[in-house]
């Protein structure tokens, strides 16, 4: 299951693909066919490239609280919940860090063992002194994420 989780965008874009290729070979493979594909993919990919989360550093010695968000770029759940993320994150930015872990990196790897992270995306709340307030999976909460940090 966790496979799936992480690496839903790409299961899903890989059977797009399979059905749109299955698709103009049995319309007779014509290059206006394989044209619209190719721009279909290459839009596809675009819009990946601009909505994907990325990993950002998890040092911080600001002394505010952190969102620490593990995600995988290629979850379709975590493209789906990043602009939720980035609207809090700029919202609170003066209150709040929020860092991004790549759950395929080694500092991911040491994360999801040290927490026991099975399900991406993951949002652990930890207030300044490094103490876990608040847990979620699949989706955060700003309105907890905002009392929690008052």
């Amino acid at each position: 299951m966790q496979f799936i989780n992480h690496y839903s965008g790409l299961i899903a874009a890989g059977l797009l693909l399979a059905v749109g290729v299955a698709r103009v070979v049995r319309r007779g493979g014509k290059l206006r066919d394989w044209l619209i594909l190719s721009g279909v993919l290459a839009v596809g990919v675009g819009v990946w490239f601009y909505l994907r989360p990325v990993a950002s550093g998890l040092v911080d010695a600001s002394g505010r609280p952190v969102l620490l968000e593990v995600q995988s770029p290629y979850c379709l759940g975590c493209v789906a919940v990043k602009p939720a993320v980035d609207r809090l994150e700029n919202e609170l930015r003066e209150k709040l860090v929020v860092r991004r872990v790549d759950i395929q990196s080694a500092a991911g790897r040491q994360l999801v063992a040290q927490y026991r992270i099975e399900v991406t995306p993951t949002f652990i709340l930890f207030d300044a002194a490094g103490k876990e307030l608040w847990r979620a999976t699949g989706n955060v909460d700003a309105e907890v994420v905002r009392d929690a940090i008052r």
